[in-house]
C-alpha cells in the first residue's frame, strides 16, 4: 500500500512539474521577460477602469490605479517610460485585444492626448529627469527596443497606434531641444 501511494505522489508530483514548466514556457513565450505581477497590475487597472464611460477619464482612471496618483511627477514618468517597454507594451495589447474595437480607437487616442498633455505641462525639474533617463545607455536600448517592436508590427496595428507613437515621438523631440 505504501508503495502505491508513493508512486501516485511521485506520479502527481511530475504532472504538475511538467505542468509548472510548461506554463512558464507559454508564459515567457508570449509575455517574455514580463512579470506576472506587473501583468496583474495591468489587468487590474484595466478592469478598475473598463466601467468609466469617457475616454479620457478611462485612460487617466487606468493610469492612476497601475502608476498611483497622477499629481506625483515620478509616476507620470514611469508611466510615459511604460510606453517604450516592450513586455508592457504586449500586456497592454494583450487588454486591448479583449476590448470593443470603438473603445480601443477612442481609448488610443485619449491615451495620445494623455501624452500630449503630459509633455505639456512638464516642469523643468521633470523635463530633466526624463531627458536623463532616455539619455542614459539603458535609456538608449530601451527606445531601440521599442521602436524595432513597433517596426515588426504589421500595417494595421502601426497605423492604430499612430497618434499615440506621434505623440511620443513629440515628446522626445521636444525633450532634445533646448
Amino acid at each position: 500500500m505504501k508503495k502505491r501511494v508513493a508512486l501516485i505522489t511521485g506520479v502527481i508530483v511530475l504532472v504538475g512539474a511538467a505542468l509548472i514548466g510548461a506554463g512558464r514556457v507559454l508564459w515567457v513565450r508570449r509575455f517574455h521577460h514580463y512579470s506576472p505581477w506587473e501583468v496583474l497590475k495591468d489587468v487590474r487597472a484595466g478592469l478598475a477602469a473598463r466601467s468609466v464611460p469617457q475616454p479620457r477619464a478611462r485612460v487617466e482612471a487606468f493610469l492612476a490605479t497601475r502608476y498611483g496618483p497622477l499629481t506625483d511627477p515620478a509616476n507620470r514618468q514611469h508611466a510615459f517610460l511604460d510606453f517604450f517597454n516592450v513586455d508592457h507594451l504586449q500586456g497592454l495589447d494583450f487588454i486591448t485585444g479583449h476590448t470593443p474595437p470603438a473603445q480601443q480607437q477612442a481609448d488610443t487616442q485619449a491615451m495620445a492626448e494623455w501624452i500630449a498633455h503630459y509633455r505639456e505641462t512638464m516642469s523643468r525639474e521633470e523635463r530633466a529627469a526624463l531627458l536623463a533617463c532616455v539619455n542614459s545607455e539603458s535609456g538608449r536600448a530601451m527606445l531601440a527596443r521599442s521602436t524595432a517592436h513597433y517596426l515588426a508590427q504589421d500595417e494595421a496595428a502601426r497605423n492604430a497606434q499612430k497618434s499615440v507613437m506621434m505623440e511620443l515621438t513629440a515628446t522626445l523631440a521636444a525633450l532634445w531641444k533646448p
